[in-house]
């Protein structure tokens, strides 16, 4: 690179070729005789090495191959490799390595595919703070299920949907509520797997008077597990419901009825269309299929379940309302008013140039159990506004007249 100006790109490509040269004879011949441009050949032996082609790609076909691109016959899948770097434009090489390889490894793909689901695994922990771990190996197959599905559930961040800083959403913080969302879409399904007639669903147990705040001494449970009245009450706008008479002295159920789900399809579909945009929370990007339907007055204190009590709000800002801190009254069809109870209404809240985490979470609603790792967020957060706030000034000084 000092000696002959070459970029670190170039420089790169050449090592490659002189490194695996041994082994590629062919591809090296066309590299050094420049028949063949130094970016397709390094592609090449660099594809051929990762893909632990290098044995098979020397050994002979059962009959030659005659090259696509001329009456060249080659003995080799290496000769036909270079065929294809020789004459096939650089956009078209990964198309033609993924046939080769497919053709190298028609049986071995099997045994391929049999170890990797030998040495697949998945592990899903729950941790101390009430959250949980994901952690384990995939299958290609099913990694590139999942892969596509979290790219069709959620869309890269668009350039439109940056901050005033330019910073673009998380795309891991998106991913993670894609799989919520999936995850409980898949749970309410009726095509999906049933246990003594039940799906993956979460089960919350609470009677009436418990959950409109009277002394009963009682508290929710949810999937057995005591959680608290503003847990169930965010729970409870939108859930399937199975009404049941419960005697507390016996510990008896003494009546089940229908599962009912609040609000119903055709409700849900009105709500949908009136408030298209999505979350109702001013700059709030989470698309309307992500949403929750909140009763402003809530239904177990005697709020109706209709279109003038209910309002669509993402998971997050669903949760926030429920803190106790926000007012929320309708003001038209899918539109609404949030005011804090210090005055300030939500879009001051996202206005704000300090926000703590680009979300608005304010560091007074932070779980002093997470209060670490949401302080480790806010210092990575704050530094890419910094970042963010230097490069601007550069650019405007640098194109500054004179």
């Amino acid at each position: 690179m000092e000696t002959y100006s070459f970029n670190s790109s170039s420089a790169g490509q050449m090592a490659s070729i002189a490194r695996l040269a041994p082994k590629f004879k062919h591809l090296a011949e066309a590299a050094t005789s420049g028949s063949a441009s130094l970016d397709a050949i390094a592609y090449a032996m660099r594809r051929i090495e990762r893909e632990g082609l290098a044995v098979h790609c020397r050994a002979p076909y059962a009959s030659p191959v005659e090259s696509p691109y001329s009456s060249t016959m080659c003995r080799t899948p290496e000769e036909l490799i270079r065929e294809y770097c020789t004459h096939a434009v650089r956009s078209e090489l990964a198309e033609h390595f993924d046939r080769i390889c497919a053709e190298l490894f028609d049986q071995e793909s099997m045994l391929d595919e049999l170890s990797q689901q030998t040495l697949a695994w998945l592990e899903v922990n729950e941790r101390p703070d009430g959250m949980w771990d994901l952690e384990g190996r995939l299958t290609g197959d099913t990694g590139k299920l999942l892969s596509n599905t979290l790219r069709t559930a959620v869309p890269p961040p668009r350039q439109d949907q940056a901050d005033d800083d330019g910073l673009l959403p998380r795309v891991s913080g998106r991913n993670a509520e894609a799989l919520h969302q999936m995850v409980a879409a898949y749970g309410t399904s009726p095509d999906s797997p049933r246990r003594h007639g039940h799906t993956a669903t979460l089960n919350l147990i609470c009677d009436i008077e418990t959950l409109t705040g009277a002394a009963t001494g009682r508290l929710p449970i949810l999937d057995g597990r005591p959680v608290s009245i503003s847990r169930a009450r965010h729970l409870a706008c939108e859930a399937g419901l199975l009404p049941s008479v419960f005697d507390y002295e016996t510990g008896e159920a003494l009546e089940l009825g229908r599962e009912k789900r609040l609000p119903n399809t055709a409700l849900r579909h009105k709500l949908e269309l009136e408030q298209q945009g999505g979350c109702a929370w001013s700059g709030c990007r989470a698309p309307v299929s992500w949403t929750e339907a909140h009763h402003i007055i809530h239904w177990a204190d005697g709020g109706k379940t209709d279109a003038d009590n209910l309002i669509l709000l993402c998971r997050f800002h669903h949760g926030r309302i429920h803190t106790g801190k926000w007012e929320v009254t309708k003001t038209g069809p899918g539109k609404a008013s949030i005011v804090h109870l210090n005055g300030s209404t939500d879009e001051d809240w996202e206005a704000d140039p300090c926000k703590d985490l680009p979300n608005g979470h304010d560091s007074g609603e932070w779980s002093p159990r997470h209060k670490t790792e949401l302080t480790d967020l806010a210092l990575w957060y704050a530094q890419k506004k910094m970042q963010a706030a230097i490069a601007r000034a550069r650019e405007r000084f640098r194109t500054r007249p004179g």
